[in-house]
C-alpha cells in the first residue's frame, strides 16, 4: 500500500513514502500537464519541419543563382 505525505508548498501534491517521488494527486491539473506537453512537442515538430524546409529552398535559391550566373556567362 503506498504511503504519502502531504508537501507543505501545494496541496495538491504529496511524497510517496516508498519511491520519495513527488506526486501530484489533482487529475485534471495532470490532464493539463500532458496537454501542454503534446502540444508544445507539436509546435517543435513544426518549427523544426519549416526549418528543413528554409534549408531545402536556401539550397535551391542558390542552385538557381548559379544556374543563372552560367546562363549569364555565355
Amino acid at each position: 500500500m503506498n504511503n504519502y505525505l502531504k508537501v507543505k508548498s501545494d496541496v495538491s501534491l504529496v511524497r510517496d513514502m516508498n519511491s520519495h517521488a513527488i506526486v501530484n494527486k489533482n487529475e485534471n491539473e495532470f490532464e493539463k500537464f500532458l496537454n501542454l506537453s503534446e502540444k508544445k512537442y507539436k509546435e517543435k515538430n513544426e518549427i523544426d519541419n519549416m526549418k528543413s524546409d528554409l534549408d531545402s529552398l536556401k539550397s535551391d535559391i542558390d542552385e538557381i543563382k548559379s544556374l543563372l550566373k552560367k546562363i549569364v556567362s555565355n
